[in-house]
Order: structure tokens, then C-alpha cells, then sequence
């Protein structure tokens, strides 16, 4: 005879399976059934597969989209009013005023050629506007470098990397030029200076600045005059 679980002869007398140790008179074991693989959930209509993840299903994520770039404002040449300049409505702008004498800067509200001030709200009409631009700097030493803005020896804020400016001027001249923020110790640099006319007849006058390094030395500033179609998102 042979053994009921693992088929092993049993000689005549023994009471177990000297292979597998199974009593003789054992009842025989049926072989346990097969059991199949769920069916897996069918794709939805869109072609996504859910996946079951400790008990709940959920829809396999689809590859996510780059996020769209922010688009970039085009340029547009200012109109005159007479002899005061008028820029288009949403764009930004920075002045000195000449009542509070503080640096702000406010979005354009409207279509006139008044021009408020940000901080205690009087508004004057100017002659012309200067279009600054810093151009940009990979090294992060260069990009956080402070660098000030100086019109007639007044300081009118700062421009950071890649940062546009338009700064509204009075007609008559100017000395403008780029240097280090006041108060500013460590850093003396300075960059060349410009004499310019803001009239009728030149009243949207652009320029770039570009932060230099120096080995061993202050970092240096270049100040040179570009076409306003150059500057970005003005």
C-alpha cells in the first residue's frame, strides 16, 4: 500500500509513513483547490488604470504638465499729453516725489499724466521716462549684489537681477548712474555716469546695467544706453 499524503510505499505492519510520518489509516486528503488571480479592474474611458493600494482604489496619476511660463509684458511706447508723458494703464512705475521725497512704486491707474505718489498720494505729470534693466547674473554672489539707482546724486531705490524699472523724470537734464546701496560698507563700487535731456523730443531713454566681477577687488557696474524695445516686461 501506499501513503495517503505523499505516495510513499508503506510496508505491511507499519502503523505510519516512514517518509512523512502520516498514520496508516488516515483519511485521504483532497489536493486543495486552485485559486485564480482576480480579474484586475478595467481601464476607465480615459485610459486610466485604478490601482487598489491597502484596500482603496485610486486612478493611476497622469504625468503632470510643465507649469506654463509667466508671460512676459510687451512692450509699449509711451504717448504725450502736451509735453507730459501718458504710459499704458497696469503698468508699474517709480518715482521720487518731490513733496514727501520717498522712493515708491505703484502700478499706472488710469490713462492720465498724473502720476500719484505711493505714499502720500500727490501727483505731478512728467516730461519723459527712463527704462532701466539689470541684466542677469548666474553667480549667486552677483545676483544678491545690492545695486542702487542715483538720478542727480538723489537715490531712487534699487534693481534687482533680471528686475526692469521705469523711473518718470521731469524734462530738463540728469546725471544718472548705478551704485551701491547706502549704507552699504562693504561694497564701494560705482558704475559710469550718464548726462541725458528728457524733452519732447527724447522723453523714453533706456539703459542696461550689468554687474562685473573683480577678482580680489569690489565688483564693478557698467552702465550702457540701449533702444526701449530691448527692455523686457516694461
Amino acid at each position: 500500500m501506499n501513503c495517503v499524503k505523499c505516495g510513499n510505499p508503506i510496508v505491511d505492519g507499519n502503523r505510519f509513513c516512514m517518509i512523512c510520518g502520516t498514520p496508516v489509516d488516515a483519511a485521504p486528503q483532497a489536493p486543495a483547490a486552485g485559486t485564480a488571480p482576480a480579474p484586475g479592474p478595467a481601464p476607465d474611458a480615459g485610459g486610466v488604470a485604478p490601482v487598489t493600494v491597502n484596500q482603496q482604489t485610486v486612478a493611476q496619476a497622469q504625468p503632470q504638465q510643465p507649469a506654463p511660463q509667466r508671460e512676459m509684458m510687451p512692450y509699449a511706447p509711451p504717448m504725450t499729453d502736451g509735453t507730459n508723458i501718458i504710459i499704458p494703464f497696469g503698468r508699474k512705475y517709480r518715482i521720487v516725489c518731490p513733496d514727501c521725497h520717498s522712493v515708491s512704486e505703484t502700478l499706472k491707474r488710469d490713462e492720465t499724466a498724473a502720476f500719484p505718489c505711493g505714499t502720500c498720494g500727490k501727483a505731478y505729470a512728467y516730461g519723459g521716462q527712463l527704462l532701466l534693466y539689470r541684466m542677469g547674473n548666474a553667480h549667486p554672489a552677483l545676483s544678491i549684489t545690492p545695486v542702487a539707482v542715483f538720478i542727480d546724486g538723489v537715490y531712487y531705490g534699487d534693481i534687482g537681477n533680471r528686475e526692469s524699472l521705469r523711473i518718470m523724470l521731469s524734462t530738463g537734464n540728469h546725471v544718472i548712474g548705478m551704485g551701491a546701496k547706502p549704507g552699504t560698507r562693504i561694497n564701494k563700487m560705482q558704475s559710469n555716469q550718464f548726462q541725458i535731456t528728457v524733452g519732447p523730443q527724447s522723453n523714453n531713454l533706456a539703459f542696461k546695467v550689468s554687474v562685473v566681477y573683480r577678482y580680489m577687488g569690489p565688483y564693478g557696474l557698467e552702465l550702457n544706453q540701449c533702444n526701449p524695445e530691448e527692455i523686457p516686461d516694461i
